[in-house]
């Protein structure tokens, strides 16, 4: 069967495949989940779906162990394929159960040298015992079993090669990627083994790689086969790897990289050696997302240039992100930006317009960054992010526009918001109730906070990663693709989430661990729940300090007029902001703004820089409007004995006319 007629889903393969010839090894006596199990079936058979539910969820609030999944899946393989393909809640349902099936300790999976030794079973001759080889290799060690396996693909006997590929097909999906990883081999026979599994597993992601292989595989065999493969002998690899790099981006349910198959790890194959990296898992789908769209560019696909720079960008938020937290991610995060650089600018500018229009902020504000420096140009794609309904990237296309001396009014609001920002919150919702999500996104927007939606858990974990902070969250439960504590338990995996509150929106009957499950939610009590600000966030002073600068660049060239009560009240801000905005004020202020300059430039309790600023703010607003100040307040702070703040006020009493005050000469 080729890879594009298969029918199955991934998901009900791997039921299959794990519960093939499964070990009562893994099983417990746990009657009561069997029990609620055969109660929720008969519900579903009969039509009873709110009870056959309530009985599922009865069994999920249980959180069973690996190991009563295990024995579910080996006792009801049938049933659960039934739910599998009835999809809405019973497909979530037959997704948790095989989600915790797959579940093991890290350190047992990632043992090379168990897993060597079990493997040596695949190759023995006795029936049974290759089923509990190959059985072990996929529920004890899943995609770490491959490595022993993709070496006997290339060995020199042939019957070796055929047992490790017959093991390789039923192991289920969570071989693929290392298996697609070894498809890269420089031998021969472990890329003719490659393909040979990939086709038996049928999983439709393969297609871009065997398709690449039947065009461009330097083996005339590898190219044979991988047509047979393929339904279509003719489809475009460029075509093919550009479609798997979005699914892997935008976390395709079907086509995507599924939770479950995410290690946190990548392969990379030499010769027969097939090895794994570490990566953290939020980046691992992007990478894959970026081999395929690397490859589809470099085949000359024309929209796989945008795309490859959204990935990069999602991979400097994410590793941004991890920084903050505490992970020592420099040097990865500096290899992507400059690879991000690097690309064609037309390129990062059209995948800014994509990322704005499709909703993705976080990666649009690491290209409108890249995009702001020298070389730049009028992109539209600037004009497009600073009418985005997201306040942090409109500050930063105002900020990218502004530094090319573009001060259009839009271009000012812009700014003055930024030079307003403190630290924008934010909040994402997982809920596919749109109608409930979008009312209280509103009644948190109108409190200042930004509000992420996503329909289904996948994308809400998407927009947790790529988020350099999130201040909390909101699940329904379930989700479309998973119940509420699988999205918590993935959200707690991440360091920089640990202490984020998550609030699940759910019944009586719900139970998650680490989360406040609540039947109801309204805007105060979110807000009422953000942890407090740390140090982390003071990169938004430095966006406001950039804003301020900027508006001093435009009051200088006359036009931050709109930007007037913004300027004033970053008067008591840090001083990186308060200096050019209090100079900038004097350029672009009205009379108005005289007692704010003066009463910073009479405050001794502020520095030496922020009321010299001030005091030039004052002399420039009497040159330019006429406005009265009170000449003694300037005075005063001229004796006070600090120069630089003397020789201001002293300019400023000149300007005002307010009169001369003389001085002689005399050795001491």
């Amino acid at each position: 069967m080729s890879l594009l007629r298969t029918l199955a889903s991934r998901g009900a393969v791997a039921v299959l495949l794990l519960v093939l010839g499964a070990s009562t090894t893994f099983a417990q006596d746990r009657g009561d989940l069997q029990q609620l199990f055969d109660q929720g079936m008969q519900a579903y058979r009969q039509g009873d779906y709110e009870t056959a539910i309530t009985k599922f969820r009865e069994i999920v609030a249980q959180d069973p162990t690996q190991a009563d999944a295990m024995q579910l899946l080996d006792a009801s393989q049938d049933a659960l394929l039934e739910l599998m393909v009835a999809g809405g809640e019973f497909e979530t349902f037959a997704k948790e159960v095989l989600r915790k099936a797959a579940a093991a300790d890290r350190e047992m999976r990632r043992d090379p040298e168990a897993a060597a030794e079990v493997a040596q079973g695949v190759f023995a001759d006795s029936y049974a015992e290759r089923n509990r080889a190959i059985f072990e290799l996929a529920t004890r060690f899943g995609p770490f079993g491959v490595p022993p396996l993709v070496e006997a693909l290339g060995d020199p006997d042939h019957s070796r090669r055929l047992a490790a590929i017959y093991a390789l097909s039923r192991m289920g999906s969570a071989v693929f990627v290392p298996v697609v990883a070894a498809s890269h081999s420089e031998d021969e026979n472990v890329r003719l083994g490659t393909l040979h599994v990939l086709n038996a597993l049928g999983d439709p992601r393969a297609v871009a790689r065997v398709a690449d292989m039947a065009a461009n595989d330097a083996s005339a065999e590898v190219q044979a086969l991988a047509r047979k493969v393929l339904d279509d002998a003719h489809a475009d690899p460029a075509v093919a790897h550009f479609e798997q790099g979005l699914a892997y981006f935008h976390h395709d349910p079907e086509y995507g990289s599924s939770p479950a198959e995410n290690e946190g790890v990548l392969w990379t194959v030499e010769g027969r050696r097939l090895e794994w990296y570490e990566v953290p898992p939020a980046i691992v789908p992007l990478e894959l997302a970026k081999h395929h769209l690397l490859r589809a560019m470099e085949l000359g696909h024309p929209d796989a240039a945008p795309m490859v720079a959204q990935v990069y960008a999602a991979e400097v938020a994410i590793l941004d992100g991890l920084a903050a937290s505490g992970q020592d991610v420099a040097e990865q995060r500096s290899a992507q930006w400059l690879a991000l650089l690097t690309l064609d600018h037309e390129a990062i500018a059209a995948g800014l317009e994509d990322a704005v229009r499709s909703g993705q902020p976080v990666v649009a504000e690491v290209l409108v960054r890249a995009l702001d420096g020298p070389g730049g140009r009028d992109w539209p794609a600037l004009d497009l992010a600073l009418t985005s309904e997201y306040p942090s990237l409109r500050v930063r296309a105002a900020l990218a526009l502004g530094h090319r001396g573009d001060f259009s009014a839009e271009v000012v609001s812009g700014l003055a918001e930024a030079v307003s920002l403190e630290a924008v919150r934010v909040v994402v919702i997982a809920d596919p109730d749109a109608e409930r999500a979008a009312r209280l996104a509103q009644d948190l927007e109108e409190q200042g906070v930004v509000a992420v939606l996503a329909e289904d858990g996948g994308a809400g974990l998407t927009h947790l990663h790529l988020a350099t902070y999130v201040d909390a969250v909101v699940v329904a439960d379930p989700l479309p693709d998973m119940y509420a504590a699988a999205f918590v338990a993935a959200v707690r995996k991440d360091d920089r989430l640990a202490g984020v509150p998550v609030f699940v929106l759910g019944n009586e009957q719900t139970s998650v661990d680490d989360a406040e499950v609540v039947q109801s939610l309204d805007a105060a009590t979110v807000v009422g729940a953000f942890p407090e600000l740390d140090a982390e966030r003071r990169g938004y002073e430095a966006v406001a300090a950039d804003a301020a600068e900027t508006l001093l660049d435009a009051a200088r060239r006359g036009s931050a007029g709109g930007a007037a009560e913004a300027l004033a009240g970053a008067a008591d801000r840090a001083d990186a902001i308060a200096a050019p905005a209090l100079r900038a004020l004097g350029l672009a202020g009205d009379a108005a703004a005289a007692d704010v300059l003066v009463g910073v430039v009479g405050d001794t309790g502020r520095s030496s820089t922020v009321r010299v600023a001030a005091a030039d703010g004052a002399a420039d607003l009497h040159a330019q409007t006429g406005a009265d100040f009170d000449a003694q307040a300037f005075q005063a702070a001229m004796l006070e004995g600090d120069a630089a703040l003397a020789e201001a006020c002293a300019r400023v009493l000149g300007v005002l006319g307010a009169g001369h005050l003389s001085a002689g000469v005399a050795l001491q």
